[in-house]
């Protein structure tokens, strides 16, 4: 008769151990993913508007910041920066979050966006 193999009880602890640590990583990296998802949904609709009407920069900022308050991400309004005047508006913004992971370990996301309305 043939002994049966199959999986450790240490094999199958590891194995869960890391299953938790990938969920819990998971949970801590979505939330960045999800505010980058309302950034490029502001960015998106705004351009829509734009290409209708013509805003100056300071409206085009307001709309901005309105925005990304419904969105619950205003926080992130500091890194926009507008340039250019009339119909050649550029909005570029560049951000990085950082999230805690284990104790002195952090992970880093960067994010970048770049409209030109002049298009």
């Amino acid at each position: 008769m043939k002994k049966q193999q199959g999986s450790s009880g240490i094999f199958i602890l590891i194995v869960i151990v890391l299953c938790f640590f990938g969920f819990f990583t998971l949970l801590k990296v979505f939330p960045l993913y999800t505010q980058n998802w309302a950034v490029e949904t502001v960015f998106e609709n705004l351009k829509e508007d734009v290409a209708k009407n013509e805003y100056s920069n300071s409206q085009i900022q307001e709309m901005i910041e309105k925005r990304f308050g419904i969105n619950d991400v205003s926080e992130l309004t500091q890194f926009v920066e507008l340039t250019g005047q009339g119909s050649n508006i550029i909005i570029d913004m560049e951000y990085e979050r950082r999230v805690p992971l284990v104790s002195n370990i952090e992970l880093v996301a960067t994010f970048n966006h770049y409209i030109d309305f002049s298009e």
